[in-house]
């Protein structure tokens, strides 16, 4: 029994990497669940009795290159934290350090980001990065119950500030051809970003950082 679930469970990685190949190469569209079988060398009824369609396989991917930060924010997010801010912070620099070492995630983080709008593929990951924004929402709602949140944004908008930022962190290194260090800039950018969103230690309730403070300092 044992070997058996192995054995599907080999089958079902087998099948996701081919998958994976292919989406990046041909394009999720163009691809067929015929062509991923013949790829991973099962039969097309193999790929359904592991996944219930291409929407779902897409999901598999991105579930499967989940990395330990995102599972520490979703904790955190269902918690509470005492800092949530710092928590972000360290988060996004390790996920960007392994993104920047990872060839896997680069590809899946092209294919998860070019799918076509209105298609089953497409509304799959819309709903998965729906699901991050709520994490990040709950965070800054933490933030703002602990007197941490800047008032001159809401939690929602500082969820938005954070997602938009990694987002365009990840896409403009990709499309720049690496032309920056990925953990460098990235560093440097989400510490400024994380000192503007933070209400500093001293505040009186504007909102304000003050002028002689420092990211290092507020962090």
């Amino acid at each position: 029994m044992k070997r058996s679930k192995a054995d599907a469970e080999q089958t079902r990685e087998t099948i996701l990497d081919a998958a994976e190949k292919l989406f990046f190469s041909r394009g999720v569209e163009t691809t067929s669940l015929d062509r991923i079988a013949a790829a991973a060398g099962v039969t097309r009824g193999a790929i359904y009795w592991h996944f219930k369609d291409k929407a779902d396989l897409m999901i598999a991917l991105r579930r499967r290159c989940c990395l330990p930060q995102e599972e520490m924010m979703t904790c955190a997010a269902a918690t509470g934290h005492p800092d949530p801010f710092g928590l972000l912070e360290t988060s996004a620099r390790d996920m960007l350090c392994s993104f920047e070492a990872d060839e896997r995630l680069q590809r899946m983080f092209l294919i998860l980001s070019t799918q076509m709008p209105g298609t089953p593929e497409a509304e799959a990951i819309s709903r998965a990065n729906g699901e991050m924004f709520e994490i990040l929402l709950q965070l800054m709602l933490i933030a703002e119950a602990n007197g941490q949140l800047s008032d001159r944004l809401t939690p929602r908008e500082a969820a938005a500030f954070l997602m938009i930022t990694m987002n365009g962190l990840l896409n403009e290194w990709l499309r720049s051809g690496r032309k920056f260090s990925l953990q460098a800039m990235g560093r440097k950018l989400l510490s400024e970003q994380i000192w503007l969103m933070r209400r500093p230690a001293n505040d009186a309730g504007d909102g304000k950082a003050p002028r002689d403070a420092s990211p290092e300092s507020a962090a």
